[in-house]
């Protein structure tokens, strides 16, 4: 991964392997350096902290529709018991 800088509030770190991604953007906050006294080091080290963590994610597979439809399905038909023992 390599850092190309710090300017105008925006951080863009590359990603030399291959991949999904090339680039990532980081848009600081205007207030992050003159409030919180972080320096421009501690927000490149923060988007490359965050940037390998987040290549690092694994990534969920959806589920089928059909999947989704019985969790669905038996949601409604567990509130509809509920409501009937209920009464």
């Amino acid at each position: 991964m390599m850092v190309k800088g710090l300017c105008r509030r925006v951080v863009m770190v590359r990603y030399p392997q291959t991949g999904v991604f090339e680039q990532a953007l980081f848009v600081v906050r205007d207030d992050a350096a003159s409030s919180r006294g972080i320096t421009a080091d501690d927000v490149v080290a923060e988007a490359c902290r965050i940037s390998q963590n987040h290549s690092r994610a694994k990534v969920r597979k959806n589920l089928p529709p059909l999947v989704y439809t019985l969790l669905g399905g038996s949601a409604v038909g567990a509130a509809w018991l509920l409501s009937v023992l209920l009464r």
